[in-house]
Formats: C-alpha cells, structure tokens, sequence
C-alpha cells in the first residue's frame, strides 16, 4: 500500500515558508522536497483555500504564511488537504448468507471514526512551531 506524503509535504512547504520568512516559489519548494513543481502548487493551492498561506503571482512573486507558526496546527493543515479517510472498510457487497460478512462494514466504520476521530483532536493541540523545535 502506498502511504500519502502529502501532509508530510504540506508541514515541509509550511516550514519553509516560516524558516525563510517571506516568499518563496513552487520550484523553489519542489527542489527542497526532491518534489515535481506541479504536486507543490496543488498542496499550496489547498493551503491557500484553508488561509493558512498567500500567493502573489508577479515576477519575484510565490507564497508565504499568513499565520504565526505557533498558530497553526497539524489538524488545520490536515483538513486543508481535505478530509481523507485513513481507514477503509469494504466497499464490496456483503455475502448475505453470513452474518460477519453483513454486519462488518457498519462496525468497522464505527470503530474507524472514532480512531480518527481520536487522532484529529490530538493533530489539533500540536502546532507547526512545536514541530519546528523539534528540528533544532
């Protein structure tokens, strides 16, 4: 199974962003993160939606934070890239001569929103700067 990096890039940009201080581009970014310039400016444009970064399109132009790196939190850069189910049941239709087979997919789910739901509030008390500390 192939693991999405793509929270894993986002922090990256954010963390540029704040270590320089003011604008840098999407090439820019893509050669910190050994990156295609193309999947940068598609994670930037979800964190410029979520209003965690602006973009000014000029020559000399690229994106910076809006906000203090002590005031954003993993769980906001999370659902800036969009709430994606970590976990899936089955999508298959259910053997309707077995119980486990009827009954699975509902108790999974359960079971799933609570683990994520779960791993979102604490996603929500750590911030970018506390992430930022720990590089140093």
């Amino acid at each position: 199974m192939n693991k999405d990096q793509r929270l894993s890039s986002a922090i990256h940009i954010l963390i540029a962003l704040d270590y320089i201080g003011g604008f840098l581009s999407s090439q820019q970014l893509a050669v910190s993160l050994q990156s295609n310039p193309g999947f940068i400016r598609r994670i930037m444009s979800q964190l410029s939606k979520a209003g965690l970064i602006v973009t000014e399109k000029r020559k000399g132009g690229g994106s910076r934070l809006v906000k203090d790196a002590a005031k954003i939190t993993i769980g906001d850069i999370y659902l800036a890239l969009g709430h994606n189910r970590i976990f899936k049941s089955f999508e298959k239709q259910p053997f309707k001569k077995c119980k486990v087979s009827c009954c699975i997919k509902s108790s999974l789910d359960s079971v799933y929103e609570d683990i994520e739901g779960a791993m979102l509030a604490r996603m929500k008390k750590i911030t970018l700067a506390e992430v930022i500390k720990k590089m140093k």
